[in-house]
């Protein structure tokens, strides 16, 4: 499910603790857009969420006239279930 994040008109030490907690509170299956007045905050938005470990897409100049710019966060995907260490593999 995607949902979005518009932080345009907020404060600017307000906008990034915004989008942590969203990103934070977001579901397995969730995919969150969020939507920053400049390039900058968009790619601290990035830089964080990247260290976390979620897929975040580069950010993306977007709008007419007033110019926003988004960034796309997903949950990672889980890996493959691996068998506990110790276990014996048999073919098949």
């Amino acid at each position: 499910m995607m949902r979005y994040l518009q932080l345009l008109g907020e404060m600017r030490n307000y906008q990034l603790p915004q989008a942590k907690r969203a990103v934070q509170g977001m579901g397995t299956d969730e995919e969150l857009v969020i939507i920053v007045p400049d390039q900058s905050m968009a790619e601290a938005i990035q830089q964080w969420a990247a260290g976390q470990g979620y897929t975040v897409s580069n950010p993306k100049k977007s709008g007419e006239g007033i110019i926003r710019w988004q960034v796309t966060v997903q949950q990672p995907k889980a890996p493959a279930e691996k068998p506990p260490a110790g276990t014996p593999t048999v073919p098949a």
